[in-house]
C-alpha cells in the first residue's frame, strides 16, 4: 500500500470512529493513538545503519497510529489499531485486531492478531513515548522478527502481599514478508508458542520469557534458483543446508529497578536454531537513567554476538562454466548471511514537555567488527564498521 493510500485509510478510519462516537456509542467506544517524528543521520557515507546514511532523514522511524476499543459488555471488548509508517520496508495498515474476554479481574483471554509478548517493550515498541530511548537497543529489538501472531493468549495476575506476578501463555501462527539486507524474505510458521512470567515488587521487576517455532519455513525468491541448480547438479547436501525448514527458539531474562530518582535495567536474549544457515545470536543491554525534574538522562551499553554456520562449498572449480557459476553463487550466499556482532554506547536525554508529549535526543557510538555486517549495509568494503548515529525525536500520545 502506498504512503498516500495508507494515510487516507487512517484518516478515513479516524473520521468514521469519531462519527460513531458522536452517534451515541460514547460510553462503549474509546479512541486513542500515538505518533512519533524521528530524525537522524550517520556520520559516514560508506554504509547505512537502520536505514540512516550521511544525510538527515525523517523517514525511517516516524509513524502515526490510532486505536479503537469497543466494549460489548463488562467482560467482552474488541480492539483494532491502524498504523501508518514512513519506512518503505515496513507495511502500513492494521497492526492488531483482537477480542478480549475478562471473566474476572485477574484473568484475561485474547484472540485475533496480537503482539508477540517476548521482550520487555514488545507490546509497545511502536509507542516511543513508553520507553526512554529513541531506538530500543537494536541488538535485541531488531532481531525480533516474530513481532506478531494470529492466535490466542491467556493472562493471569497473582498477588502475594506486595508482590505481583503476571503469567502469560500464547499459541498461534505467523506469516510475514520481511526485508533482510535489501532482500524480500517470506517467513511462515504454522505453529508459534511461548510464555512469560513477570514479577513486580516495589520498584523491582524480574522478567523471563520463551518463544518457540517448531518449524520455520522461509522463501527467498533470489535463492530458489540456486537451490534448484544445486539439486540438479547432484549437490543435494549443499542444497539442503540452504533450505530453511526447521526449528528456532529464544529465551529472555530481564531485570530492572526504579527508585523514581534513578533506574537501572537490562535484558539478555539468546536465539538458537536447528536450521544450518541461521545464526545463533546472544545479545544483551544494560541501561542507567537519572531523573532531573522533567528531564531524564540515560546511558546504555548494548552488545551482540552472532555465530553463522557457513556452508562448506565442495563444488569443484575449473571443470565446467556451470559448476563455476554454482561455486561462486554459493560463496556469494555465504557472504550474504548476517554476522551482526556490534557493541554500542548510547547517551541520551528525554524531556517530558507535557504529560503526553516528550522530546528526545541521542548519540550512539557503533563499534562493529571488520569483516562482519554488524547491522550495517556496507556500501564500500573500506568501511571499518565504526560510526556515530545522531537522532532527535518528538513523541506524542493522544
Amino acid at each position: 500500500m502506498s504512503l498516500n493510500k495508507s494515510l487516507l485509510a487512517v484518516m478515513a478510519t479516524v473520521a468514521c470512529l469519531f462519527s460513531l462516537e458522536g452517534m451515541g456509542g460514547t460510553d462503549k467506544l474509546e479512541l486513542s493513538g500515538f505518533a512519533r517524528a524521528v530524525g537522524g543521520k550517520l556520520d559516514t557515507n560508506l554504509a547505512t545503519y537502520e536505514g540512516y546514511d550521511s544525510g538527515v532523514s525523517f523517514s525511517e522511524k516516524s509513524l502515526i497510529a490510532v486505536q479503537a476499543d469497543y466494549g460489548f459488555s463488562s467482560t467482552l471488548s474488541a480492539s483494532v489499531q491502524f498504523l501508518l509508517h514512513t519506512d518503505q520496508d515496513r507495511k502500513s495498515g492494521v497492526e492488531w485486531l483482537y477480542l478480549t474476554y475478562a471473566p474476572v479481574e485477574d484473568w484475561q483471554f485474547n484472540v485475533g492478531r496480537l503482539r508477540t509478548p517476548f521482550l520487555k517493550y514488545s507490546d509497545v515498541i511502536d509507542v516511543g513515548f513508553a520507553y526512554p530511548w529513541i531506538n530500543a537497543p537494536q541488538q535485541l529489538y531488531s532481531s525480533y522478527i516474530f513481532s506478531q501472531y494470529e492466535g490466542a493468549n491467556s493472562r493471569y495476575r497473582a498477588t502475594y502481599g506486595d508482590a505481583v506476578v503476571d503469567f502469560e501463555v500464547y499459541y498461534g501462527r505467523y506469516k510475514d514478508d520481511i526485508i533482510s539486507n535489501g532482500v524480500d524474505v517470506e517467513v511462515k510458521l504454522d505453529e508459534l508458542y511461548g510464555g512469560v512470567v513477570e514479577l513486580n515488587y516495589g520498584g523491582f521487576q524480574l522478567r523471563t520469557a520463551i518463544i518457540s517455532g517448531p518449524k520455520v519455513e522461509t522463501t527467498i525468491d533470489e535463492v530458489e534458483p540456486l537451490i534448484q541448480g544445486l539439486r540438479a547438479a547432484g549437490f543435494d547436501d549443499i542444497a539442503e543446508r540452504f533450505d530453511i525448514n526447521d526449528s528456532a527458539n529464544a529465551v529472555l531474562l530481564g531485570a530492572s529497578y526504579d527508585t523514581l530518582s534513578w533506574y537501572v535495567s537490562g535484558e539478555w536474549m539468546k536465539i538458537s536454531s536447528d536450521i544450518d544457515v541461521l545464526a545463533n545470536l546472544e545479545s544483551f543491554y544494560v541501561s542507567y537513567g537519572y531523573y532531573y525534574e522533567s528531564v531524564l538522562f540515560h546511558l546504555t551499553y548494548a552488545s551482540s554476538n552472532q555465530s553463522v554456520n557457513i556452508v562448506d562449498n565442495t563444488i569443484p572449480v575449473g571443470v565446467t562454466p556451470e559448476l563455476d557459476l554454482l561455486y561462486y553463487s554459493v560463496e556469494a550466499l555465504n557472504a550474504f548471511l548476517p554476522t551482526d556482532d556490534l557493541d554500542t554506547w548510547t547517551l541520551g536525554a528525554r524531556w517530558d514537555v507535557k504529560t503526553n508529549l516528550a522530546l528526545k535526543g541521542e548519540i550512539s557510538f557503533l563499534d562493529g567488527k571488520e569483516g562482519k555486517t554488524s547491522f550495517f549495509d556496507v556500501e564500500k568494503q573500506s568501511f571499518d564498521r565504526n560510526a556515530t548515529l545522531y537522532q532527535v525525536a518528538l513523541e506524542w500520545v493522544f
